[in-house]
């Protein structure tokens, strides 16, 4: 549970994620062969893939010869990283940061944002100053890709709850609370395992924006907006689509 001091997405993201929805977390192929294609990857590119993980991606497009560092705030995340990395014979380079702070200046060609890993922060002046430092860790022409849940199809489609049960048996009930007040997707967890014990998690609650002010805040933090997917298809962008997936480049 949170405790009122530390940030959701630090107690959020351990063993709670892995739990409620790590079951989920299966098209990771998919996902990271798109990046390639939208952002025009080639072997020897450098790569941030900023809020990594546990590397599921980073360790991907490693493999293809791309020049990928990871970077996440989570200390046994990265961990799992550099031992999939490592299983692998991957070279995978690893930073732990909070993403306000990227510790690189004009040195990637491509940043990637993968699975709703963007709007955590108790303000929007916090995700603008992300977008800033992404700017700043980009080569000038260099691109980048979020990959955000759609605003407009969560209006449509939330649910206030749902009831899964994982490989392990464990039964996770979820809460769901779409706040329009503050545009925070708010979702609790409990988790019942196999004998009957239950546990409760406080969560995530992101922010989700639209398209038009995504567009703007790249704009503020001198980015250019080039297009918007709708999925891993590479399915066009529209109110209907789950995923907002947008791709941009900083200046030359």
């Amino acid at each position: 549970m949170n405790d009122g001091e530390t940030p959701w997405y630090e107690d959020f993201y351990g063993q709670d994620y892995l739990q409620a929805l790590g079951p989920s977390l299966t098209n990771t192929d998919l996902e990271a062969v798109f990046a390639v294609n939208a952002l025009e990857m080639k072997p020897g590119d450098r790569v941030l893939d900023l809020c990594c993980g546990q590397g599921r991606h980073a360790v991907l497009l490693a493999a293809r010869g791309i020049a990928v560092t990871g970077q996440d705030q989570s200390a046994n995340y990265l961990a799992d990283a550099r031992a999939a990395a490592q299983n692998l014979g991957i070279e995978l380079p690893l930073v732990q940061s909070d993403m306000r702070e990227i510790p690189f200046e004009s040195h990637f060609d491509h940043v990637i944002n993968m699975f709703t890993s963007f709007g955590y922060f108790d303000t929007e002046d916090d995700d603008r100053q992300v977008l800033n430092e992404i700017r700043r860790a980009l080569k000038p022409g260099g691109r980048l890709l979020i990959d955000l849940l759609n605003r407009e199809w969560v209006i449509e489609h939330n649910e206030p709850s749902d009831r899964r049960v994982n490989d392990d048996g464990t039964i996770v009930l979820e809460q769901r609370k779409l706040n329009l007040e503050t545009n925070r997707n708010e979702v609790t967890f409990t988790f019942i395992d196999s004998n009957g014990n239950q546990r409760e998690s406080s969560g995530h609650r992101i922010r989700l924006y639209t398209l038009p002010e995504i567009t703007r805040m790249l704009r503020d933090a001198g980015l250019v907006f080039d297009r918007a997917y709708g999925g891993f298809n590479s399915e066009h962008y529209s109110p209907s689509t789950r995923r907002m997936i947008v791709v941009a480049h900083r200046p030359n």
